[in-house]
């Protein structure tokens, strides 16, 4: 049976013909579909276009029960780059699967807004190591000094497995 606003194909929602037609509301109805993979597949259309009206919508799907729509929630907030997703995102960082951890870090770091400074600079005691890099990448590009010691203590620490951070700063 066909949800409300959803184009449908032979095999499901056509997620490549919404996303042609710039068809938001209707890849928005799908993150609810039954289908999980469909419902990925909407998350990263949802990205691609970079509409602001999927940002709450994506928001709640950082709390789904399947981590791989997380995964792409997180990645799709960070290609859209509003700042509403900041706070989505840095309770994200707090999530159970490093996948998302790290994609949430990302994420933060493309939408590139100082207030996520706080919450990252908490990931980079992540218990993950690649978690730990992706919140140095992200701490890197948003460019705040609060961070500089944080950092330089990671590095000291080793916590960043011997990867080097990018340049600080504007």
């Amino acid at each position: 049976m066909a949800q409300k606003g959803v184009k449908m194909g032979l095999l499901g929602p056509n997620i490549k013909a919404m996303k042609t037609k710039k068809d938001v509301e209707g890849l928005i109805n799908v993150l609810k579909y039954k289908d999980l993979a469909v419902r990925r597949l909407a998350a990263g259309a949802l990205g691609e276009l970079g509409d602001t009206r999927a940002v709450e919508p994506l928001a709640q799907a950082l709390k789904d029960k399947d981590t791989w729509l997380r995964w792409c929630a997180a990645e799709a907030l960070g290609e859209i780059g509003d700042t509403s997703a900041v706070e989505p995102l840095a309770q994200a960082l707090k999530d159970k699967w490093n996948s998302v951890r790290q994609a949430a870090a990302l994420a933060l770091g493309k939408i590139g807004n100082k207030g996520a400074v706080d919450p990252l600079i908490w990931a980079l005691r992540d218990k993950d190591e690649s978690v730990r890099r992706c919140a140095a990448e992200a701490l890197s590009k948003i460019g705040d000094e609060r961070a500089v010691k944080y950092l330089i203590e990671a590095m000291k620490g080793q916590r960043l497995g011997g990867s080097r951070v990018k340049r600080l700063g504007p």
